[in-house]
């Protein structure tokens, strides 16, 4: 499975968008998204197809609303 991973400094609960980065239209995925014990957190881009895509990423923590995006590609 392809994943995008990352290492945060306090549990992550939250959603995560993904969207094709010329996308016309409704084609976005949205997964809610936890990260483990020691704050790890993967992101499953095994669905998207080959081409750039923007990974937008949504949680709160301590009363603190918190966003982080990314653009990444997936080759063929």
């Amino acid at each position: 499975m392809k994943t995008i991973r990352f290492n945060f400094n306090h549990p992550v609960h939250g959603n995560a968008t993904l969207t094709p980065v010329n996308c016309i239209g409704n084609s976005c995925q949205r997964l809610k998204v936890n990260s483990t014990t020691d704050n790890e957190l993967e992101v499953p881009v095994t669905d998207c197809n080959a081409g750039k895509w923007r990974l937008t990423l949504d949680w709160e923590h301590e009363g603190r609303m918190f966003t982080h995006q990314e653009d990444f590609e997936i080759k063929e």
